[in-house]
């Protein structure tokens, strides 16, 4: 169990990572801050006076992940081509509201004045990785939910590693072993990733590399309010059938 591409297409759409605006015969906009509506759209937030409050047409939204640790690996770099439009009036509004849910920005307040949104409705949607392109279909890209772990993944699990280590590699340990991974006496697992459906750790080989692992959440979380609950008998409430 891992998050789809069109999952992680979606988390990336209304993620706090700045965007680049590539026009179609138009400016190249770097560090554009931006959100999702709901179904999607690419919602991009700019003054007034910028090149990008006058866009219309043809663009190509790129935005990349952030891996949450300096060893932790990256889900990519989504690039959404599509129609670009500035708001105005209600639709205005609501895009605001859709933006602040995942970027509450002092400038949405001034929406309809020096504040202008940006809506880009996708016609085609691509996860970049290193090795190769992913296309994912509209349908799913749309029909997907973004994980709700993925603004706190940072903080959570260096709060992880850094307040309840003690108790929390020893659990990862544990599941490792359980799930029969062969772990020498000495070895930690070092994690790499947290979403909702588990956790990416990474242990040492023996040729002095590194192997990947997931544990899974069962069932995938819901929130990080489910994450606390799930392991606060793991980190306060430790025992062997943990």
């Amino acid at each position: 169990m891992q998050p789809s591409s069109a999952e992680i297409a979606r988390t990336l759409a209304g993620s706090a990572t700045l965007a680049t605006v590539v026009a179609y015969r138009g400016p190249t906009v770097t560090d554009v801050r931006h959100g999702a509506a709901a179904d999607g759209r690419i919602l991009l937030l700019c003054r007034r006076d910028e090149p990008l409050a006058g866009i219309t047409g043809s663009v190509l939204v790129h935005i990349a992940d952030v891996p949450p640790l300096p060893f932790s690996p990256t889900w990519g770099r989504l690039r959404v081509g599509g129609r670009a439009t500035p708001l105005a009036g209600a639709a205005a509004r609501a895009a605001a509201d859709a933006v602040a849910a995942t970027l509450p920005d002092p400038d949405l307040l001034d929406i309809g004045a020096e504040t202008v949104i940006v809506e880009v409705v996708p016609k085609r949607v691509t996860l970049a990785g290193r090795d190769r392109d992913l296309p994912v279909r509209l349908v799913d890209y749309r029909a997907a939910a973004p994980d709700p772990i993925s603004a706190m993944e940072r903080p959570l699990l260096v709060d992880l590693v850094d307040h309840h280590g003690t108790r929390f590699y020893p659990f990862l340990r544990r599941q490792l072993v359980a799930a029969g991974v062969d772990l020498p006496a000495d070895c930690l697992p070092c994690p790499l990733r947290l979403d909702r459906y588990g956790l990416l750790v990474s242990i040492p080989t023996p040729s002095g590399g590194s192997a990947c692992y997931r544990l899974c959440f069962t069932p995938p979380l819901n929130g990080q309010e489910d994450l606390v609950q799930r392991l606060h008998p793991v980190l306060f409430h430790p025992c062997d059938r943990h």
